[in-house]
């Protein structure tokens, strides 16, 4: 390689680890926080410092050459053992600043994501934190691509080799209706690409003949609302009903009436991609569900006794 070459960085070998998950230098640039332009550069001067092309883009294609698909599952591993190296330095204290992103749930942003916050903050003083909020199976396909690094996810998502999981709350779920229950009201329920609606409908039909489909919804706030406009009732968990703002105003916990189940929430990471960081957050997660969570259960959810509970990791 000549001396006037670009040299071989880990910017670029993180630029191009995007790039393919993204499927787009513009998404990539999107997710990188930076333009289009820089990640071409960088797209570049990783191809001339390993003299040999990687991906051929156009404006109609964008897809791996032959030493490209060579080069990808190493340059994933080169992110993730850097990764687990800043993430040593940073428990040392030794670290210049660590940007963490995680993707967390809807149920938790109105108790538990703010107190969390502030307690990794403080633990951590030199770790730029950012949060997005969304569905299970969002935050799974999120981590997969490395758009996050860290996220909250269910029991029924992300049981693949190269995931690390962290449980911790066990959360049953319960019967939710606008004043008294009857089962001849409509039932009000969860979208079916969604993780919980597939959980509800395949232990309604284990339970036996599963009511007429009707409106479904992808958020706790619009399936507690309809459920109140509509007069009906809905099968939901109980951090949802506990983590959603106004929910006692529109409807109103109840025992399930079928056999009780329950999920899992968990913290995910990349296997190794953080070293034991993740372990670390996991526990601070569990403390402040423990603080915010669990004795607004005790008090409004009586009937679930000691059903809600924080896991401790194994």
């Amino acid at each position: 390689m000549d001396q006037n070459d670009p040299p071989f960085t880990f910017r670029a070998v993180q630029n191009f680890v995007a790039a393919v998950e993204a499927q787009s230098v513009t998404r990539a640039a999107h997710r990188l926080g930076t333009s289009p332009s820089s990640v071409s550069q960088q797209l570049s001067a990783l191809e001339t410092a390993l003299g040999t092309r990687l991906i051929e883009r156009s404006a109609r294609q964008f897809r791996l050459t032959r030493a490209g698909a060579l080069f990808l599952e190493p340059a994933k591993v080169l992110l993730d053992d850097v990764g687990a190296a800043k993430a040593r330095l940073v428990l040392a204290d030794q670290a210049p600043p660590l940007s963490l992103r995680i993707a967390s749930l809807e149920e938790l942003d109105a108790t538990v994501t703010s107190p969390w916050l502030v307690k990794l903050t403080d633990r951590f003083p030199k770790a730029a934190l950012s949060l997005i909020s969304g569905a299970s199976h969002e935050n799974h396909d999120a981590l997969s691509s490395r758009a996050v690094d860290m996220t909250l996810a269910v029991d029924t998502v992300a049981k693949v080799d190269w995931v690390e999981r962290h449980p911790i709350l066990r959360d049953p779920f319960i019967l939710v209706s606008a004043g008294e229950f009857d089962l001849e009201s409509p039932m009000i329920r969860y979208q079916l690409d969604l993780p919980i609606g597939r959980q509800i409908e395949a232990h309604l039909r284990r339970a036996g003949p599963a009511p007429a489909r009707g409106f479904a919804f992808s958020t706790n706030q619009a399936l507690f609302a309809m459920t109140a406009e509509l007069g009906g009732w809905a099968i939901t968990t109980a951090l949802a009903y506990l983590g959603t703002p106004l929910a006692r105003e529109l409807v109103t916990a109840r025992p399930l009436q079928i056999p009780r189940f329950s999920r899992q929430l968990e913290l995910h990471a990349r296997a190794g991609a953080l070293g034991d960081l993740p372990r670390i957050i996991a526990g601070d997660l569990r403390g402040c569900i423990a603080d915010r969570i669990i004795p607004q259960a005790q008090d409004r959810l009586g009937f679930l006794g000691d059903d809600m509970q924080i896991i401790q990791n194994l």
